[in-house]
């Protein structure tokens, strides 16, 4: 986008303030496979990804087909209230500023981080910082966030964005995992190189065309700020989990818990579809959750979490319920957003989005 953009910043305090408030969080952490189950390829691994189901080789380079693009199409379903947003936890500011606002937001909620994965993405334990802020500085994972309002949606980058990825930062990205050596070893392939690059280049075109076609005119970027000494030291999750060394989801889950515990203190309840997430943080049956925590299938994930929300509400409004309903968040990974519980995660979000704030039995505020 080479016009100009206006900037806002928001303060994380000043969201604090707001008098509303959301009940159900659905948060992906996006690691871009089954990693779980063995690292297979699944509707979020990018182009030429080496997975076990398809593995980077001379005849076949790793998957054939695309990443797919799903938190736009939730934009326009026609939502009542809703905020959708792209998280990185290399910038936490922005991480929990958005997970603030979409807490603080009536309706439907839907974070999305991209949490890279050492074990399979295969890089070094050490560079976990650094690849997930690469993805960001490259144009792979650009961060912007979505409000709808009356089935309206309104854009917002958090950073400016090029439509053109920095081909030196994302071969610098490309290089530092494993699931791409095939690309780079024994010399570099250009031709593949030259398709990742158009396919990011692509997305990127498409979120700066719905930023001109449902931008803000008063600010096409919203910037997120909050002083460290406002931030609590958070009592959601336990500091003694079995996440791998290097991991980035153990990051992105101490940012999400530190927004959470911002907002709704220790009335939290988590429910986790079985993922990498769910095995990690349940060891011997303890989980890392100093909360209510539940474990359900990978399809079942944002409707668990709708359901529990929503009961609180209406036992609530009819008097069966003391003290506050509980702010449930949802963790996925690819199974539950991407492929085996996609209708599920749509249908609860419109559900969120319009019932959930429609019904008076649930406004309970």
């Amino acid at each position: 986008m080479s016009e100009k953009m206006k900037a806002r910043v928001i303060k994380v305090q000043d969201l604090l303030k707001r008098p509303t408030k959301n009940y159900m969080l659905y948060y992906n952490y996006d690691n871009e496979a089954f990693m779980n189950t063995g690292i297979q390829e699944s509707g979020s691994t990018p182009p030429f990804a080496s997975t076990t189901t398809g593995p980077g080789g001379k005849a076949i380079p790793g998957k054939i087909g695309v990443k797919q693009d799903i938190i736009n199409g939730f934009a326009f379903l026609g939502m009542k209230s809703s905020f959708l947003a792209t998280v990185s936890a290399a910038y936490p500011q922005d991480f929990i500023g958005k997970v603030v606002e979409a807490l603080k937001t009536p309706g439907s909620a839907f974070i999305q981080a991209l949490t890279s994965c050492d074990r399979g993405w295969r890089h070094a334990l050490n560079v976990t910082h650094k690849v997930d802020k690469l993805a960001v500085d490259a144009g792979i994972w650009p961060l912007f966030s979505i409000k709808v309002r009356d089935g309206r949606p309104t854009y917002y980058l958090s950073r400016k964005l090029k439509a053109e990825p920095d081909r030196e930062k994302l071969v610098e990205y490309i290089n530092l995992l494993g699931k791409y050596r095939h690309l780079v070893r024994p010399t570099l392939n250009e031709d593949a190189i030259d398709q990742i690059w158009e396919s990011y280049r692509q997305r990127n075109e498409n979120i700066l065309n719905l930023v001109r076609a449902f931008g803000d005119p008063d600010a096409q970027i919203e910037m997120y700020t909050i002083k460290p000494q406002e931030i609590p030291n958070q009592d959601l999750f336990a500091p003694g989990y079995g996440l791998c060394s290097g991991c980035g989801l153990a990051v992105s889950l101490n940012h999400l818990a530190l927004a959470a515990y911002m907002v709704a203190g220790k009335n939290v309840i988590i429910t986790n579809n079985t993922s990498c997430s769910e095995v990690s943080l349940s060891k011997d049956d303890v989980p890392s959750w100093k909360v209510p925590w539940m474990h359900h299938l990978f399809e079942t994930s944002a409707t668990i979490g709708d359901a529990i929300a929503t009961t609180q509400r209406i036992l609530k409004t009819k008097g069966h319920f003391k003290g506050t309903p509980s702010v449930v968040i949802a963790i996925g990974g690819d199974g539950s957003t991407y492929d085996i519980g996609y209708q599920f995660l749509k249908a609860a979000l419109v559900r969120t989005g319009s019932f959930g704030i429609m019904n008076p039995l649930l406004k309970v505020d």
